[in-house]
């Protein structure tokens, strides 16, 4: 599996609170409200120093609750999480399917069934089945999320990525895009970010197109580049 890096070296000529967060997957299957991205890492870093962020090409299923309505500031606490494969193509042409897993409402907790189910997500996703034993009124009234994380079973960093409020009775495939976004501020691991509504200084690191290792310079025109 492959671990990435990202290492940010600070010449803004100031202390700073770098800030990590992952583009949203896509998401085929109902969702009436926003994609939400977590902020997955921080580093608190001196001027003249560097941070680095480094963590597993693992993903997971996650389910969650959040301490309000989603928005952005608000956290999200993980309940349950499950290392997952994606879907993929055979060299031959032959589909392989993705990780299947089912989500339940026990005790009004959301979670993930103990009971497999056939894998059946498509190429680069993975699956979850929603059942009938919740409402979506039910799942915004208590904040019931799924989505995508990094899996703790790998190196480095690990926590949610994205979440969404599910809706009942749908099969949702999730395909993680493998790009990171990089700013600055006052952020707290786990809480809702939304990319657009970034004003300062951000950058996009695209691991589809860059090696699994980015050096990342600020410098002190605030400017966050990439170097090649």
């Amino acid at each position: 599996m492959v671990t990435y890096s990202i290492t940010v070296q600070n010449q803004s000529g100031s202390q700073q609170q770098y800030v990590l967060f992952n583009k949203p997957p896509v998401v085929t299957g109902r969702v009436q409200g926003q994609i939400w991205s977590n902020v997955f890492a921080t580093g608190n870093t001196p001027r003249g120093s560097r941070t680095n962020f480094t963590f597993s090409g693992q993903y997971s299923a996650v389910v969650a609750t959040s301490q309000g309505s989603p928005s952005s500031g608000v956290q999200v606490n993980v309940s349950g999480e499950k290392d997952v494969t994606l879907g993929s193509v055979k060299n031959d042409g032959t589909a392989v399917p993705g990780s299947t897993l089912q989500l339940i409402i026990a005790g009004d907790a959301p979670q993930f069934s103990n009971n497999p189910l056939p894998n059946s997500a498509f190429s680069n996703a993975f699956e979850i089945q929603t059942g009938n034993d919740f409402t979506f009124a039910q799942a915004k009234q208590g904040n019931y999320l799924i989505g995508l994380g990094v899996s703790r079973t790998g190196n480095g960093h690990d926590g949610p990525l994205a979440a969404f409020v599910p809706e009942p009775s749908v099969r949702y495939q999730i395909q993680p895009l493998n790009t990171y976004y990089l700013t600055i501020g006052s952020y707290r691991k786990g809480e809702f970010i939304d990319a657009s509504m970034i004003g300062g200084s951000i950058v996009a690191i695209d691991f589809n197109r860059l090696q699994s290792n980015v050096v990342i310079v600020h410098d002190d025109r605030g400017n966050l580049q990439i170097q090649a």
